[in-house]
């Protein structure tokens, strides 16, 4: 038993290092050579939980990873983007390219699913439709079923950004206040404005882009209501 225990520690170790080498992508996010390489990790991955050594397969988990990321670092190149990094034009300004919805294996049916799934009922209010590498679908609607913005009603907008967290669990986050052009004294000056609160007692505390400040304690008690 902790002969076994331990193999899977140690390909569960493997095939984590391999995956996170490979980057940060959901498997939908993947591309084909990358979800073979995927594929092809995993299997060799749960060989040895079964009969085989670790070493040999953690081995083949990191050359299998290894090549993985040389195809993906080749993908960068110009000649190889006709070759995986081109998106399939399915909708041409409303109307429905039979051959090319028949290149990508997709009924019409699936299709007509996937576009209601982005929003839309009916091809007629579709300007163009792509299926993207990694096997998602791309709308650009005609003009006049595209959402209204602000800018067609000439309405200003206040500049956005992201929040910044500038306390996490009770530590300051000195690289974010950097980043803001603020200081460690106009922390603890605005702390103790709003009651001499302390850092290593804030959960969270976060500037927005207008200069809100947001503060969650650790130990502020919460009501909940009760779901049925």
């Amino acid at each position: 038993m902790i002969v076994y225990i331990s193999r899977c520690l140690v390909m569960f170790v493997a095939a984590w290092t391999g995956i996170r080498f490979l980057g940060k992508k959901t498997i939908a996010q993947m591309t084909g050579y990358e979800l073979a390489g995927l594929l092809l990790l995993a299997t060799v991955a749960a060989e040895p939980i079964s009969y085989k050594v670790p070493f040999k397969a953690t081995i083949g988990v990191l050359v299998i990873s290894l090549c993985t990321y040389l195809v993906s670092w080749m993908a960068l190149s110009k000649w190889f983007y006709k070759l995986d990094s081109q998106p399939d034009v399915i909708v041409v300004q409303g109307k429905i390219d039979r051959k090319a919805l028949r290149k990508t294996n997709i009924n019409l049916p699936f299709f007509l699913s996937m576009l209601r799934s982005q929003g839309y009922s009916s091809i007629s209010e579709v300007e163009f439709a792509l299926i993207e590498p990694n096997g998602s679908l791309s709308v650009i609607p005609k003009s006049q079923e595209r959402p209204l913005k602000a800018k067609d009603l000439e309405l200003p907008t206040p500049k956005e950004s992201i929040c910044l967290p500038l306390v996490l669990d009770g530590e300051i986050q000195y690289n974010n206040l950097k980043y803001a052009n603020l200081t460690t004294e106009w922390l603890h000056d605005t702390l103790r404005i709003r009651g001499n609160l302390r850092p290593e007692r804030i959960f969270l505390m976060e500037l927005d882009a207008q200069g809100g400040i947001y503060i969650d304690m650790m130990h502020d008690h919460i009501k909940k209501p009760e779901l049925y």
